[in-house]
């Protein structure tokens, strides 16, 4: 093996030991437990706040010979309102990865790790961050009408 092969893979084993560090000090859970055993279920993804808001307005309409009142209910729901004020809130989060440590073997007896990757602007990168934020449908506002009739009140 050439010196600067083995040179290489020190450097690499340096800088997976720095992001390691870095992601434990990043994590909060993991930082107040250095040193100590992780509990089970110990480290939660953060607090996430979300509220929806709903409208209703019903309006009476007299119909026919008779002039009985007719109910048109008109709704409007928006589903995570939050988001919908700022891009920031009702956002939740997802873990990077559920095993930041992955064991790759041993050498003279000492056990081997690998630190996680993630990907990071398209670019994969050793695992920095605990949690990142999610992308799904469910963290952005939605917006929901409805009409109803009521026949006859």
């Amino acid at each position: 093996m050439t010196l600067a092969l083995r040179s290489a893979r020190r450097v690499l084993q340096q800088q997976q030991e720095a992001a390691f560090n870095a992601y434990i000090n990043n994590h909060p859970y993991l930082n107040k437990r250095r040193g100590q055993f992780a509990e089970r279920n110990g480290g939660e993804l953060p607090w996430l706040t979300r509220f929806d808001l709903s409208v209703e307005q019903d309006v009476i309409v007299r119909l026919g010979k008779s002039k009985t009142p007719n109910t048109f209910r008109f709704r409007v729901d928006i589903l995570n309102f939050g988001n919908m004020l700022n891009n920031d809130w009702g956002v939740g989060n997802v873990s990077t990865t559920p095993q930041p440590l992955n064991y790759r073997g041993r050498t003279n007896g000492e056990p081997r790790y690998r630190l996680a990757t993630q990907v990071v602007n398209g670019q994969t990168v050793l695992l920095k961050d605990a949690f990142v934020k999610s992308r799904t449908i469910d963290d952005v506002y939605q917006v929901q009408l409805g009409i109803r009739y009521i026949f006859n009140n």
